[in-house]
């Protein structure tokens, strides 16, 4: 069973490699991405604003993301060489999709402005490297939603200290509650401030205001590693249905009240909890294979919704209509949330097989040329649970 540990040499372990995906957290991927894409098409329609969906689907991304890497790399960066080509392989799996949604987009933005923006060829090579994650993300992304793949790979880049970390408890323990210290701290100096959110947006969307999201799920992947307990598929669906059942309930009225007060720290909380739950169930059947599609799907959901909305909205209506879609019915919005969320997850699944699949098997192979495979000494994974 993948996570199961066993003595080695001078007290570390042999773990096996993972095999297996998580699929309780497939699923909680799969249903974020759609979350933040219902958010985004509710909101740009003026039908309703769900703060908290926008907001904590992609903080969930954090903790997945820190959950998955601890599960599947504790213990094999072990020199410079597993280290770049993990972060080889990271890059292989964001940069391609990437590319292509930040072309389009800008190709949107020529057709509606009459022209390209001035400096988009530097944009441009500054996302491809993802080293916007350090020059506010929020403004340098050139796809929407991509300020929080570029936060993202740099904590990519430290990934390697953190599952050192991981190694003893009393390490992790102290660093978890220095990064929610710290996360606290900026959510309440930009967010919380006299000025506002609004007049915030840049400076709070910077990396020490996820830190703790990523760390915390790199705890929750170690402990699933060392542990698996197996829990039935209703408990998936009562977390899934719970997580979603707090995030309606406690929307805010005004964007950024979603991270204050007690409602901050219940979904903060929270976004933890469901992450963990979700990493611990069992699926088999057809829910398995729903779960593995919902998985697939998500980057590609993720980056291309606002593409087909975008485009749709600004090429497609106006040619159709004469007249901007604002001024639409409730009826063709409905109908375009619809439209947009199908052609998003149908691309997203085209994607994920004819290009995405393809090119992480090409580079793959490259890497596997530049990097003889050797046997690696693994952490005790059992340790986190400590």
């Amino acid at each position: 069973m993948a996570g199961t540990t066993g003595p080695g040499a001078g007290g570390a372990a042999v773990t096996p490699a993972v095999t297996e995906r998580v699929l309780g957290w497939d699923v909680l991927r799969g249903l974020c991405a759609l979350g933040v894409a219902m958010y985004h098409l509710l909101y740009w329609q003026d039908i309703a604003a769900l703060h908290t969906l926008g907001s904590y689907g992609v903080y969930l991304f954090f903790v997945l993301s820190g959950a998955s890497l601890a599960y599947n790399y504790l213990g094999r960066l072990d020199g410079p060489q597993s280290i770049w080509r993990f972060l080889a392989t990271r890059w292989l799996r964001l940069a391609p999709l990437y590319l292509v949604a930040c072309v389009a987009f800008l190709a949107l933005l020529a057709f509606r402005d009459g022209r390209l923006l001035p400096d988009a060829a530097q944009r441009l090579a500054l996302n491809l490297s993802f080293a916007f994650g350090l020059f506010d993300p929020a403004v340098s992304a050139l796809a929407i939603g991509g300020w929080s793949l570029g936060i993202e790979f740099v904590f990519y880049l430290a990934v390697p200290l953190a599952l050192l970390v991981l190694a003893r408890w009393p390490w992790w323990m102290a660093a978890l509650a220095a990064l929610t210290a710290l996360q606290w701290a900026w959510i309440y100096r930009t967010a919380g401030s006299g000025a506002g959110y609004a007049a915030n947006t840049v400076a709070y969307h910077q990396v020490p205001a996820f830190g703790a999201y990523f760390f915390g799920g790199c705890v929750i992947g170690a402990a699933r590693r060392a542990r698996d307990l197996r829990w039935p598929a209703w408990a998936g669906a009562a977390s899934w249905l719970g997580a979603t059942g707090l995030l309606v309930a406690l929307n805010p009225h005004s964007a950024g009240d979603e991270l204050l007060g007690l409602r901050g720290a219940v979904l903060f909380a929270a976004c933890f909890a469901t992450v963990y739950a979700s990493g611990h169930v069992r699926l088999a059947g057809a829910v398995a294979a729903a779960a593995r599609w919902l998985g697939d799907i998500t980057y590609g959901c993720y980056l291309l919704h606002p593409l087909f909305f975008f485009g749709f909205a600004w090429l497609v209506w106006p040619a159709l209509s004469g007249g901007e879609l604002a001024a639409a019915g409730r009826a063709t919005h409905a109908a375009v949330l619809v439209g947009v969320l199908a052609a998003s997850c149908a691309a997203a699944a085209a994607s994920e097989r004819w290009f995405e699949q393809p090119v992480r098997r090409w580079g793959a192979r490259r890497l596997a040329r530049r990097q003889a495979p050797a046997p690696a000494v693994h952490i005790d994974a059992a340790s986190i649970s400590s």
